[in-house]
C-alpha cells in the first residue's frame, strides 16, 4: 500500500505596506514602508519631505507593526488629518485610509503582493484617463476680443470635470463646463467622450447642444453615469450671451461697477431624461464683462469644523475675481481653498474666467 506524501502548504505572501502620495498634475508616487518609523516633515532628514509652509519641520510619523500600522502627529501647527478629522495623538490605520498634511493628499495601503500589484495598475489606469482629459483642455487665451484663463485641480480620486471653448465664427464664442457623476477612470473617460463630441461640432443654440448630448449619452448606455453641464454662446456683435444649464449651477457675469449676475436656468442633468426639451436663458453682455464658470468641487467641501459648505459660502468671494483684476481663476481657487479644511479638495475643481472686450 502506497503512502501519500504530505501536501506542502504555500507560505502566505508577506504583508506589504505602501504610502501613496498624490502629486500635482494628477500622478501618484508609491512609497514602500518598512519596519522602521517613517517620519514626515518639511525639512531634509525626514523620510518624506513635503515642501510647503503648512507642513511642520517634523510633522507626523507612521509606524508599521506586523500586519498593521499607526499614524501619530508630532505636535504640528496645522495638524494631521485622517479621513477628514484632525488627528489627536495617534490612531491605527485601516487599509485605504486617506491622510492630509498641509496641501498634500496621501493614502495608506496594505495587502499581499498580488493585491498591491492590482492597486498599482488601477492607479496607472486612472492616471492615463486623467492625462487624456488634460490633453483635451484648451490653452488659455491671453489677448484678443475674448481672453480666457483657467485653473484645473484634480481631486485625489480623480473626478469627471472637463471644459472647453472655441470661436464659432467671427463674432460668436462658445464655452462649456461639465461634471460627470462619480470618480475614477470611467467618469474621466466619459468626460473625454463628451469633450470630443463638442469639439467635433459645437452648436450655436445651447438648447440644441444639450439635446444632442442627451440623445448621445443616456445613462443606461453609460454604465449609469450622467453629467451636469453649463453651455453658453457669447455674441459679441449683438452684445448678448445665450446659455443653458443641465443640472449645473449658474455661471456668474461680473461687470465693472455692478453686482455679480447669476446666469442659471433649471434643467435635469444630461442622460437622465430621454427626449427632454431644454430651456435656455439670455443676458446682455456689456463691454468689459467677465464670465466666471466653476464646478461644484469648488464649494461642495467641508469647513475645518466639519460643517458642509455650499455655493452660498463661495459667492461672497466672487468680488475677488471681478474685472479688471488679473488672475481671476487663481484668486477664486485660493478663496475656495481658504474655506475648506486642509488637504486636497474632495472633488475635481475647474474654474474658468473669460473676459469680453
Amino acid at each position: 500500500m502506497m503512502r501519500r506524501s504530505p501536501r506542502l502548504t504555500e507560505a502566505p505572501e508577506p504583508m506589504l505596506h505602501v504610502l501613496v502620495l498624490a502629486e500635482e498634475g494628477g500622478g501618484t508616487r508609491r512609497i514602500p514602508l518598512g519596519p522602521a518609523p517613517f517620519r514626515i516633515g518639511r525639512v531634509a532628514g525626514n523620510d518624506l519631505v513635503l515642501p510647503a509652509p503648512e507642513v511642520s519641520r517634523s510633522h507626523a510619523v507612521l509606524t508599521v507593526m506586523g500586519d498593521g500600522a499607526s499614524l501619530a502627529d508630532l505636535g504640528s501647527t496645522n495638524g494631521t488629518w485622517l479621513e477628514g478629522e484632525r488627528l489627536g495623538g495617534s490612531a491605527a490605520l485601516a487599509p485605504g485610509a486617506r491622510l492630509a498634511i498641509g496641501p498634500f493628499a496621501l493614502q495608506y495601503q496594505r495587502g499581499r503582493q498580488r493585491e498591491m500589484e492590482r492597486a498599482a495598475e488601477l492607479e496607472r489606469e486612472m492616471e492615463r484617463a486623467f492625462r487624456y482629459v488634460q490633453a483635451l483642455l484648451p490653452p488659455p487665451i491671453p489677448e484678443g476680443r475674448v481672453r480666457a484663463e483657467w485653473s484645473f485641480l484634480p481631486s485625489a480620486s480623480i473626478g469627471g470635470d472637463a471644459f472647453g471653448y472655441r470661436w464659432l465664427d467671427a463674432d460668436r464664442f462658445a464655452v462649456f463646463v461639465l461634471d460627470v457623476a462619480g470618480h475614477g477612470a470611467g467618469s474621466s473617460l466619459l468626460a473625454a467622450s463628451v469633450m470630443n463630441m463638442l469639439r467635433a461640432g459645437v452648436e450655436s443654440d445651447p438648447a440644441a447642444a444639450l439635446a444632442g448630448l442627451n440623445a448621445a449619452f443616456q445613462m443606461e448606455q453609460q454604465g449609469g453615469l450622467f453629467f451636469t453641464i453649463w453651455y453658453g454662446v457669447a455674441d459679441l456683435a449683438a452684445r448678448r450671451i445665450d446659455f443653458a444649464a443641465a443640472g449645473h449651477h449658474a455661471g456668474y457675469l461680473l461687470s465693472p461697477g455692478a453686482a455679480p449676475e447669476a446666469l442659471g436656468i433649471r434643467n435635469p442633468p444630461v442622460g437622465m431624461v430621454p427626449g427632454i426639451a431644454f430651456r435656455t436663458g439670455s443676458a446682455p453682455l456689456p463691454p468689459g464683462a467677465r464670465l466666471l464658470l466653476f464646478s461644484d468641487g469648488a464649494f461642495e467641501t467641508r469647513a475645518p469644523d466639519g460643517r458642509q459648505l455650499g455655493l452660498g459660502d463661495l459667492l461672497p468671494h466672487l468680488p475677488l475675481a471681478a474685472p479688471p483684476a488679473a488672475g481671476a481663476a487663481e484668486r477664486l481657487l485660493q478663496a475656495a481653498r481658504s474655506l475648506c479644511r486642509p488637504g486636497p479638495f474632495e472633488d475635481d475643481v475647474s474654474i474658468l474666467s473669460l473676459d469680453f472686450a
